[in-house]
């Protein structure tokens, strides 16, 4: 089984994320975690491979503009089976 995990937001967004692509690596599927390019560290510490989504998140923090759909690269779940999304951008829009 191929699987998105998709999120964008804080590392308390990015974390959860990071944690079910672990124990669904250990389960035998195949993981993707989308998340913003700040947080790229976290999914490869645990060797899943990153989709990088948008602009950093760390930014938005001090009131930088968030990314719209037309930042992000589209069809980041094709060929996927399944989808998890969260944070606190609407993710699964961007797919």
């Amino acid at each position: 089984m191929r699987v998105l995990l998709s999120t964008y937001g804080s590392r308390g967004d990015v974390e959860p994320m990071v944690r079910l692509a672990v124990r669904l690596r250990a389960l035998g599927a195949e993981v993707r975690v989308r998340t913003p390019p700040d947080f790229a560290e976290l999914p490869d510490r645990v060797g899943a491979p990153l989709v990088p989504v948008g602009q950093p998140a760390r930014p938005m923090a001090h009131g930088a503009t968030p990314p719209t759909a037309a930042d992000l690269p589209p069809r980041a779940a094709e060929g996927c089976d399944a989808l998890a999304a969260g944070g606190m951008m609407p993710a699964g829009v961007w797919l």
